[in-house]
């Protein structure tokens, strides 16, 4: 942009500016029906002082070039970003001034915040779904190929040898606040062989690789079997496309305190990768577009989820995702890892997209999967192992995983029905599913869990005629969680697979009373933060046979009243440490090896407390004495 030669032009709209920022920006109430739609967080964010970066979309028929021109020319404040926008759209800082001008250009359609998504971060899970019935049947994705928008991809994994048909990367650099581009060119733009790679040096971190979620989610809907012992995806014929949409963030501004470096999303950065599926579609068949990755914090954006009952636009995300519906191309969505009944992640809200939660192996929903009337379908997300960087596998838990299985399902519908559409075999999916149900606000709400063996009209599994051997467990034998790859454990069975994505164990140094859990569960008394909670909570729930399977402690508000109950009974009592005291497992105070009393280690006494609970013959004395034991060896500061 040329602002010397603009900015005569451009005096009208300035002197319309000043005069517009003398009263408040109202984003419901326009003055005229033609001008744009204007995001809340946009005008609260300006208001405030701030500079808000923004999307800001083009009427049909309007080219985006004069527009952007126009928006350039009314401050030398603000600035319209280069390289950044799309074929309807480009992305701009604006402060309130330029946004009271903004607002009366009858050539722009909305102006939204440019927010920025987080990556949300299978031999069971496979057979749970029938894709190992699918597989058999012949039915491997064949001849379809799977768009995974990501982190991109380990372009040498033998997962996905010789099966990457084609590789982009949308990542936007601004070094004034250290965000640099992802892609291996260091551009904002690059398509061709190589322009997705996940193991470039910006993508990793202190030993660390920073871009190991689009390997995960690739595998999952595609990955295919090895020497190494990978265990195949749902689709593992399906061809790959592979587009990098990430960014690498160096601040603790935009990553949190202790987390820079981080990779997020630009919102304008997804559009950018969708307009390119949508060219890229004219000359290959794409049977799902994965999106699994969901708005980065509440704090950041109103939009952050949805509540069942609001209307979700999105703009101009949800036009993309509409275009690519209405080419019979389903973009499959996250649910969202906040636990919440009645809310929805970003993109997922959007009405033409398929959103998808977690279930575990035994068909329970997440703890950490939010739900609702807006959910599409269930897939398994919890425990899931998968391919990893560096031709390694890991293992991982989350509603992005759980969406990952169903974009490799729609492979599979789409070679043994190539002439139905997404709608279609969305419908198929959902008639075939599993029912399962859960409560929602009160009331009780049942979605499928996706089946591929019915949904491709597989007759049905003929049982062994060899009884398999009934197990009798031992007194004393505790059941063991799934190991974890993503946070080392002490080998004692007591190190829970980390939930949601990016969840880990606490670092605390002292035990917390079941109390004084209590007040970090109540609302706004804790020091420790939802989402630390919630992950405490998911990590509890991989671990416990008591929770949920005989007390349900899997939102905050259902912790809350375990560790304050109303009664006072042995069993309430019991509960109550017994939460506390995984609690501060999950915080980090205790490794399952950790002596408690004497020779007896936190492993022990849990497992010893938990079979108590479970035995419908203890006694009050006995359930009495377990949670005494608890709370004075445990759930004491030493």
């Amino acid at each position: 942009m040329r602002l010397r030669r603009l900015l005569a032009g451009a005096i009208a709209l300035a002197a319309a500016s000043a005069a517009l920022a003398a009263v408040p920006i109202s984003a419901s109430a326009a003055p005229d029906p033609a001008a744009p739609r204007i995001d809340p967080a946009v005008v609260s964010g300006v208001e405030a002082g701030k500079k808000v970066r923004v999307i800001v979309s083009v009427k049909d028929g309007q080219a985006v070039a004069p527009v952007a021109e126009s928006a350039e020319a009314i401050s030398a404040a603000t600035r319209v970003l280069p390289d950044s926008g799309g074929k309807r759209f480009f992305v701009m800082e604006t402060n309130r001034a330029t946004l009271a001008s903004l607002r009366g250009d009858e050539r722009i359609s909305s102006i939204w915040k440019d927010w920025l998504i987080a990556p949300a971060a299978l031999a069971s899970s496979t057979k749970v779904i029938g894709a190992d019935r699918a597989h058999a049947a012949g039915a491997t994705g064949k001849g379809q190929n799977v768009v995974i928008l990501d982190t991109g991809i380990d372009r040498d994994h033998p997962a996905f040898t010789g099966r990457i048909i084609a590789e982009a990367c949308f990542s936007h650099t601004l070094e004034r606040e250290s965000v640099r581009s992802l892609c291996p060119d260091g551009s904002d733009r690059q398509v061709g062989p190589g322009s997705a790679n996940a193991e470039t040096a910006l993508c990793l971190s202190g030993g660390k690789n920073l871009c190991t979620h689009g390997s995960l989610v690739t595998g999952i809907a595609a990955g295919k079997k090895n020497a190494g012992g990978q265990v195949d995806g749902v689709a593992p014929d399906a061809g790959i496309i592979a587009i990098q949409i990430f960014t690498r963030f160096d601040s603790e501004e935009h990553c949190g305190e202790g987390k820079a470096p981080c990779v997020l999303s630009w919102g304008s950065s997804q559009i950018r990768a969708m307009d390119y599926v949508i060219e890229l579609a004219k000359s290959h068949k794409i049977a799902a577009v994965n999106l699994s990755a969901t708005l980065y914090g509440a704090s950041r954006s109103p939009y952050d989820e949805y509540d069942e009952s609001e209307s979700c636009e999105v703009e101009p995300v949800s036009e993309e995702i509409i275009d690519l519906f209405k080419l019979g191309i389903p973009v499959v969505t996250a649910a969202g890892n906040s636990g919440k009944e009645g809310k929805i992640a970003v993109p997922a809200c959007v009405r033409s997209a398929v959103a998808v939660g977690a279930t575990d192996d035994s068909d329970a929903v997440a703890s950490f999967s939010n739900r609702g009337i807006l959910l599409d379908l269930f897939a398994p997300g919890v425990g899931i192992t998968s391919s990893a960087p560096g031709g390694t596998q890991a293992t991982a838990s989350g509603t992005s995983l759980a969406a990952a299985h169903v974009t490799g399902a729609f492979a599979l519908l789409k070679e043994r029905v190539p002439e139905a559409n997404g709608a279609e075999l969305l419908k198929r999916l959902r008639d075939t599913g599993k029912p399962i149900s859960y409560r929602n606000i009160g009331k009780t709400l049942t979605t499928p869990r996706i089946d591929l063996a019915r949904a491709l009209g597989l007759p049905a599994a003929t049982p062994s005629p060899v009884p398999s051997p009934t197990v009798t467990p031992s007194a004393t034998s505790t059941a063991t969680p799934a190991p974890t790859h993503t946070q080392p454990g002490d080998g004692t069975g007591l190190d829970p697979l980390p939930v949601p994505d990016v969840c880990k164990r606490g670092k605390g140094g002292k035990a917390l009373t079941a109390a004084r859990w209590d007040v970090e569960f109540h609302e706004s008394a804790g020091k420790l933060s939802d989402s630390t909670l919630r992950c405490y909570l998911s990590i509890v729930q991989n671990g416990s046979k008591v929770f949920p399977e005989l007390t349900d402690a899997g939102s905050l508000g259902k912790a809350y009243k375990v560790l304050k109950p109303r009664t006072k009974s042995a069993k309430a009592l019991l509960d109550r440490e017994l939460l506390a005291a995984w609690l501060n497992y999950a915080h980090g105070v205790y490794n399952g090896s950790a002596k408690i009393k004497g020779a007896t280690t936190l492993k022990s006494a849990i497992g010893v407390a938990e079979r108590h609970r479970a035995n419908p013959k203890a006694t009050s004395a006995q359930l009495l004495k377990a949670a005494v034991y608890l709370n004075k060896n445990v759930n004491r500061a030493k």
